[in-house]
């Protein structure tokens, strides 16, 4: 009988145990995330300097937390006399931060009276509200998502594990994560998980998310037959095919409206699959710019892209089938004039952005089989609801319209 009760009590308590280790088992990210570490003053590390921005006393103002905690930082940034390094974090022991400082060389020995930021993207398929994320630290800890304080600790402790649990809301997309421990003494310590399906990656500032799928603004000219490709690269097939009355100079400095002609056909609006290696001709066929198998002729796709204020050197990518010439506000940004096949993206660039509307001319000329065109620009805009372009601050834009009054 007291065998038997054992053995139950025994059996309970090991059900229990489990129940707890499946109810902590969130996963700790462990990066690689971008560190950084900045001094408090002698004897002021943990609490007393959780709500101290440690980044802007050491960069005499240059870097602060809200903009690390809103725009991100990159791999090599200074702060003071440190800079932004990538670095991996054990998810167990009592001192992990420590041992990462020395092992990436922003610290050397028992560091105290720092701060350390570690910052890192987390990427979701979709929204998702009311998650679970939980966080340790050794001592005090500060958290930021998307630029929102989301908790606050200012605690001196030790930490082997996760302590804090707090709500938090992904958006779908990109979601910037900054967390800061401020040590006292002692160990040095931190551990971060949320309980949802997302990514952890490091991702540098305005790094080009995804391919712009439109809606573009399209239009298609012909080349002399077996001159498509990259020998079409440089020849204005809208010039060619309108007798002159568009050129590739106009659209790519004024923009165009839907239903404007170019020749026998007008600019039609269309969404083009960020997959694929004939999406532009796939696109061509359902929008009725042409039917089958189109060789020998050059596609024309138009975008305005409204910049949250002046961007430069944002990064940006293209691939196509078979040749491409990229223009920005009027100048050419990027040219290829290659035959290949294209699935992906395949050539990086920088671009300016400048605030407000930002016209962004892409032509694929294709020479025959597949026929695509995968576009991304990085940085902070949105795309704007036509494709006329508005003038811009400083800037003596003309309309299409008045153009084609003339």
């Amino acid at each position: 009988m007291y065998r038997k009760l054992f053995t139950i009590g025994f059996a309970c308590l090991i059900a229990l145990f489990v129940m707890a280790q499946t109810a902590d088992a969130q996963d700790k990210i462990t990066g690689p995330w971008l560190w950084m570490i900045a001094p408090t003053e002698a004897g002021q590390g943990g609490a007393a300097a959780t709500d101290v921005d440690s980044l802007a006393e050491a960069s005499g103002g240059d870097v602060t937390e809200e903009m690390v905690a809103n725009n991100g930082a990159s791999e090599g940034d200074a702060v003071g006399d440190l800079v932004w390094t990538l670095g991996e974090i054990a998810e167990t022991g009592g001192n992990n931060v420590n041992d990462l400082v020395n092992e990436i060389g922003l610290g050397e020995g028992d560091v105290n009276d720092h701060s350390s930021y570690a910052l890192i993207t987390l990427e979701s398929d979709s929204d998702q509200s009311g998650v679970d994320m939980k966080v340790g630290s050794d001592d005090s800890v500060k958290v930021w998502l998307n630029g929102e304080v989301v908790h606050t600790n200012a605690v001196n402790r030790g930490a082997g594990d996760f302590q804090d649990t707090f709500q938090v809301d992904l958006q779908a997309g990109n979601n910037l994560l900054l967390v800061k421990v401020s040590e006292r003494g002692g160990g040095w310590s931190m551990f971060a998980g949320v309980d949802a399906d997302v990514n952890a990656v490091y991702k540098a500032p305005g790094a080009v998310d995804g391919k712009i799928t439109g809606p573009w603004l399209w239009v298609i000219a012909a080349t002399p037959a077996g001159e498509g490709g990259a020998n079409s690269t440089d020849v204005d097939s809208l010039a060619e095919a309108s007798s002159g009355t568009v050129t590739e100079d106009m659209v790519a400095t004024h923009g165009a409206s839907e239903g404007d002609a170019v020749g026998d056909l007008v600019w039609t609006v269309g969404e083009i699959a960020d997959t694929g290696g004939n999406n532009v001709n796939d696109l061509v066929n359902e929008i009725g710019l042409g039917e089958g198998d189109v060789n020998d002729h050059s596609s024309y796709a138009l975008i305005i892209l409204n910049a949250d204020g002046d961007q430069d050197g944002v990064p940006a990518k293209v691939g196509s089938d078979d040749s491409v010439k990229v223009w920005l506000n009027g100048e050419v940004v990027h040219t290829n004039a290659v035959n290949r096949g294209a699935g992906d993206f395949q050539d990086d660039f920088e671009v300016n952005l400048v605030d407000g509307p930002n016209v962004l001319l892409v032509k694929v000329s294709e020479r025959g089989g597949g026929w695509s065109m995968f576009a991304g620009v990085g940085g902070t805009w949105s795309i704007g609801a036509n494709f006329v372009s508005v003038e811009p601050t400083g800037k003596l834009f003309t309309t299409w319209g008045s153009l084609k009054a003339k």
